[in-house]
C-alpha cells in the first residue's frame, strides 16, 4: 500500500471486526437495539459479490442501525469524530467498529484515502451521503466531493433510503418517540455504469434515492410518534419569529414553542405537525422561511460592516485536542458581522475574518470553527439556533447550498 499517512484509519484485524460484527453485533446488540429503537427496515435478499458504497440519507441517531438491519455484509462506516468524544463509547467505538472518523469542518482527505485502502481490501464502505444529520426532515444536498470519491474507489454503489427517524428522535431533540424507523435498498448501480457518469450525475442520481420530506411523508401516512417533550428544543433549529420578525426570542417547553416577545405560541402533535392555524404547519417549512429572510436583508451587511448579524451570549467555547474537547473559557459572547466573528470573555479576546480560510460547522447544541489549523466549538448554555452562523457564511459567500 506505499507509505501511510499519520492518522488515516486504515481497515485493521478484519477477521475480528467480521467475528464481532456477526456474533456480537448481529445476534447480541444489534438484534436488542433493532427492538428498542422500533427499527423496520427490510431485509436485502439479493447477492452481492464485489465490494461497494452503500449511501444512506442520515436522518437520526440511530440510522445506522438501519442500515445493519438490512444490510447483512460487513462494511465500515463514515463516521463523525464527534462520537469519540463521549468517553464512554470512545473505547467500543475504536475497538469493535474499525469506523472511518472524520473530523466536521475539516478536509476530507483522509476518509477517502481510509476508504480507498478499504476497498481495495475488498471491505464495504457505508457513508451518509449528505454529511451530516438532518436538521430539518428534509434531505439536504449530497456532499460535493462523494461523486468523485464513487468514482476514484470505482466500487458499486448501493443507495439505501430511510423515512420516519427524523420523527423518531430529531437532531434538535433530546428524547426519542416509540418510532419506527423504515427503509430499504433503493437502487443498485454498477461501477462499469458508473464510469460513464459524471461527478455531477452521480450526486444527483444519490440525491434522488435518498430525498424524503418527512413532513410530507407524514402527511401521507399519519404515523404517530407520541415522543416526551414533542417541542424540546426547536429553538436549535428556528431563530426568528414568525409574528414579530425578531430573532432569538424562541423557548420550548414540553410541546409549546413560544416567542417571549410577542406572546406568538404553537404546540405540537403527535405527527410532528403545528396547530392548524400556525404561520407554518412544520419546522421545515419555518426554517426555509427564515433562511430567505436573511437572503433578503443579505444586501444590507456589506454597506454596514459593523452591524452585528448574530451574536449569542453566555457560550462555552472549547477547543479540540486530539480526541477531547478543552475548555478555553466558560463565559463568552460570540458575534459575527459581514466581515468578521468574534469571541470575547473573560479571558478571551478572538477574531475570525471571513476573508480568510474559515470553515463553520453545525453541531448538537453549538458550531464548530475552523481556523488556521484549529478546531474550536462554541456552545451556548441556553438552547440557540447556532447553525444560523454557517448558513450566513454562505449566504456572504454566495453558496447554493444555505442549511
Amino acid at each position: 500500500m506505499g507509505s501511510r499517512n499519520k492518522g488515516v484509519d486504515y481497515p485493521k484485524h478484519t477477521l475480528w471486526y467480521r467475528f464481532t460484527l456477526w456474533v456480537l453485533g448481529y445476534c447480541l446488540i444489534i438484534a436488542i437495539c433493532i427492538k428498542r429503537f422500533n427499527i423496520r427496515t427490510e431485509r436485502y435478499e439479493g447477492k452481492i459479490e464485489r465490494p461497494y458504497v452503500l449511501t444512506y440519507n442520515h436522518i437520526c441517531d440511530y440510522d445506522f442501525l438501519g442500515v445493519l438491519n438490512s444490510m447483512r455484509y460487513y462494511g465500515r462506516f463514515i463516521i463523525s469524530d464527534a462520537l469519540l468524544r463521549k468517553r464512554s463509547l470512545r473505547w467500543l467505538l475504536k475497538v469493535g467498529t474499525n469506523g472511518i472518523y472524520r473530523r466536521k469542518g475539516e478536509s476530507a482527505d483522509d476518509a477517502i484515502e481510509a476508504a480507498k485502502a478499504t476497498v481495495a481490501k475488498g471491505i464495504n464502505v457505508n457513508m451518509a451521503a449528505e454529511g451530516e444529520e438532518c436538521p430539518n426532515g428534509v434531505t439536504a444536498e449530497i456532499r460535493k466531493r462523494t461523486g468523485q470519491m464513487i468514482k476514484d474507489l470505482d466500487v458499486d454503489l448501493i443507495t439505501f433510503r430511510m423515512d420516519g427517524g427524523y420523527f423518531l428522535k430529531p437532531k434538535w431533540a433530546d428524547h426519542r418517540s416509540g418510532g419506527p424507523l423504515t427503509g430499504k435498498v433503493i437502487n443498485i448501480y454498477k461501477k462499469e455504469d458508473l464510469e460513464k457518469m459524471t461527478v455531477e450525475q452521480i450526486n444527483d442520481i444519490i440525491y434522488r434515492d435518498l430525498y424524503v420530506n418527512h413532513y410530507e411523508w407524514n402527511r401521507e401516512h399519519r404515523v404517530v410518534y407520541d415522543r416526551e417533550c414533542r417541542a424540546e428544543h426547536m429553538e436549535r433549529l428556528v431563530f426568528r419569529c414568525p409574528k414579530c420578525m425578531k430573532d432569538g426570542h424562541l423557548h420550548s417547553h414540553v410541546d409549546v414553542l413560544s416567542c417571549d416577545s410577542c406572546g406568538y405560541s404553537v404546540s405540537v402533535d403527535e405527527y410532528g405537525f403545528f396547530d392548524k392555524d400556525a404561520i407554518f404547519d412544520n419546522l421545515y417549512d419555518w426554517d426555509m422561511w427564515q433562511r430567505s429572510e436573511l437572503v433578503k436583508e443579505s444586501h444590507t451587511w456589506e454597506d454596514d460592516p459593523d452591524l452585528v448579524i448574530a451574536s449569542d451570549e453566555h457560550c462555552i467555547l472549547k477547543v479540540m485536542s486530539g480526541d477531547n474537547a478543552v475548555v478555553l473559557d466558560d463565559d463568552v459572547t460570540i458575534s459575527m458581522t459581514h466581515d468578521e466573528i468574534t469571541i470575547k470573555g473573560g479571558s478571551t479576546n478572538m477574531r475570525f475574518p471571513l476573508k480568510d480560510r474559515i470553515n463553520i460547522v453545525a453541531v448538537r447544541g453549538g458550531c464548530g470553527i475552523t481556523y488556521d489549523g484549529k478546531y474550536y466549538r462554541v456552545e451556548p448554555k441556553t438552547p440557540s439556533c447556532m447553525r444560523r452562523y454557517r448558513t450566513i457564511l454562505r449566504i456572504i459567500r454566495k453558496e447554493k447550498y444555505l442549511g
